[in-house]
């Protein structure tokens, strides 16, 4: 993120401070973020250990976010807006599994009964997408959550991690 971007977010904090988490929403149809600088990282609450790795997969620049964590899970929780129309959204990003394995998962807050899933199970960086859909609503808060263990401590790395409007 530029800059000129996270200042930008400093002006606006204040004005949402009302909403949950404060970041970037759906309005143009997709979250994207490639974990390249701290600011990658505003607006994660961590509950297990999240840090930068010089290890990238294709065209993911230089970096990717270390995920790690054992018994409280999720380890790394976002809250941003959904699409302000609603609308179909997909789930899909780059992972490497560093230990016993983990996952990236999508849902609509106040409503986890219905996330979509990937799994990060493979040792070498593997493209995943999810293989279903989640239907939003005009206003939904959606969240991403990653695990990577659970009773026992284990890690994974992530880029290029990506909510996209399908429809």
């Amino acid at each position: 993120m530029k800059l000129s971007t996270a200042l930008l977010y400093c002006l606006i904090v204040p004005f949402n401070a009302c909403k949950d988490p404060v970041g970037p929403d759906l309005t143009r149809n997709v979250f994207f973020n490639s974990f390249e600088s701290q600011s990658d990282t505003v607006g994660w609450v961590r509950y297990g250990g999240m840090a930068f790795v010089a290890d990238a997969p294709p065209n993911g620049g230089k970096q990717s976010v270390r995920v790690a964590g054992g018994c409280i899970v999720p380890h790394a929780l976002f809250q941003f807006n959904g699409p302000p129309l609603g609308g179909t959204v997909v789930l899909q990003c780059w992972g490497k599994n560093l230990a016993i394995g983990g996952g990236v998962s999508l849902y609509r807050v106040g409503n986890d009964s219905k996330r979509i899933w990937i799994s990060i199970a493979d040792s070498i960086w593997t493209f995943k997408q999810a293989e279903q859909i989640l239907q939003c609503q005009p206003g939904d808060r959606l969240a991403i959550e990653m695990m990577s263990g659970g009773f026992a401590p284990s890690s994974m790395l992530i880029d290029l991690l990506e909510v996209k409007k399908v429809d």
